[in-house]
């Protein structure tokens, strides 16, 4: 176990310091999603201040869309057919510490970026997290399920361009069928039932409500959080019987 934990945290070492020289990865995973966030929240504000505390929070959210969901997709898929992945697991890490490795770094970006939205909130009139906690808890979990969406996402895409370009569908999904950019009583309402049950609802809801300290509209802390766990259990199932560790090319 511990030499399975260094080995990925070694590996996470390595996947972010990859981002940070790569400048298609840095912008594409960290920089592009702040000013794109940037930009909505100001908007916001110029619009009406009332809504920047909605719009910031969603931002945290739809933030985790990113890194650990379009970057690792294509990470994933890209070191696959490089056969690096199939080097890796004939060497002493496990397939645990190589794809937790990975998506470790994935959660380190968005962490990251989560705490410059928070240093933003303050001087934005949002304040601190309410309970830091819970926020975590939500940032967390949604790093968890997008790391596990994009190796399924993975298992079916030969290039890693092609594998960022099939995250697309799921990020419509995920942005507009969720409270992250706009509340779910303004959908139609059978939209906004199915919704509600959709995983970034969950992601959003949590996040929201510890930064905010207000139960949000999802029903609750303990119905989200159970929500978000039973996606993160089905998305770990169904990554498990889908990824590839061989190339899909002959």
């Amino acid at each position: 176990m511990t030499t399975d934990l260094k080995h990925t945290v070694r590996l996470a070492r390595v996947d972010i310091l990859l981002i940070m020289r790569n400048r298609s990865a840095l912008t594409n995973a960290v920089l592009m999603p702040l000013l794109v966030a940037g930009f909505l929240i100001f908007t916001a504000r110029a619009q009406a201040a009332d809504q920047v505390p909605f719009m910031l929070t969603g931002q945290v959210a739809t933030l985790a869309l990113f890194a650990p969901l379009v970057n690792l997709a294509g990470f994933y898929t890209t070191r696959r057919e490089e056969l690096i992945l199939k080097r890796l697991l004939g060497g002493p890490a496990s397939a645990t510490a190589i794809l937790g490795g990975s998506a470790a770094g994935a959660t380190a970006v968005y962490l990251l970026q989560v705490v410059a939205l928070c240093v933003a909130a303050v001087p934005l009139g949002v304040g601190l997290p309410e309970n830091p906690l819970l926020l975590l808890a939500g940032v967390l979990g949604a790093a968890a399920l997008f790391s596990l969406v994009s190796m399924v996402i993975s298992g079916f895409s030969s290039t890693g361009e092609l594998a960022q370009i099939a995250t697309v569908p799921f990020m419509f999904l995920c942005l507009f069928l969720s409270p992250a950019i706009v509340p779910l009583d303004a959908l139609p309402e059978q939209l906004g039932r199915i919704a509600e049950y959709l995983p970034m609802t969950p992601v959003t809801e949590l996040i929201r409500t510890g930064f905010l300290g207000d139960e949000g509209e999802g029903g609750g802390v303990l119905p989200n959080l159970g929500l978000l766990a039973a996606w993160v259990a089905v998305a770990a199932v169904v990554a498990r019987r889908w990824f590839r560790w061989d190339p899909r090319r002959g």
